[in-house]
């Protein structure tokens, strides 16, 4: 009887440690996002123009926004994986912030797949069984979202610089 009961724990505890085994090595994949790894991932990154930093710039959540999205890139995640509370009032203040001269639709929408992105990656960084390219592929998106919106804003205010004269 105590041989079956020891054959019985012998092979649960083989079990968990194969389990364990398993989320170590995920966990050691999700880790292993290097700076070189976001580096080649590959989108068009557009920045700010100097009309766009000059309307932008006592937006102090976007330009937090900028920053995370630096370190980001260094893959500090730290930023996107901590707190969702603390996240989800960044990104209330980030969209209640925003410039008159930039509340137009375009761009409200580009904040909100902005918004939507950030919450995927959130997701994506918090689960420490996350494969290394689930994440990388969440970074990209992110980064892929904040170049549409720097893009968008761009765009809006070259247009708004026009200077279209109506023929009489």
């Amino acid at each position: 009887m105590i041989c079956m009961l020891s054959v019985v724990l012998y092979s649960c505890k083989s079990e968990v440690d194969q389990e364990s085994g398993e989320q170590s090595e995920q966990s050691e994949n999700y880790q292993k996002v290097t700076p070189d790894d976001i580096g080649d991932l590959k989108f068009t990154e557009y920045v700010l123009s100097d009309k766009a930093v000059d309307v932008t710039k006592d937006w102090l959540k976007f330009k937090e926004l900028n920053n995370q999205i630096e370190l980001l890139k260094t893959s500090d995640l730290s930023f996107f994986a901590d707190d969702i509370t603390l996240l989800e009032g960044f990104l209330t203040d980030l969209e209640a912030e925003i410039p008159e001269i930039l509340k137009e639709t375009s761009i409200l929408v580009r904040l909100s797949a902005l918004k939507t992105t950030i919450y995927k990656f959130e997701g994506s960084a918090t689960l420490q069984r996350e494969s290394k390219e689930a994440v990388l592929q969440s970074i990209s998106d992110l980064l892929v979202a904040h170049s549409n919106l720097i893009f968008q804003i761009n765009k809006k205010l070259e247009k708004d610089a026009q200077q279209i004269q109506k023929p009489q």
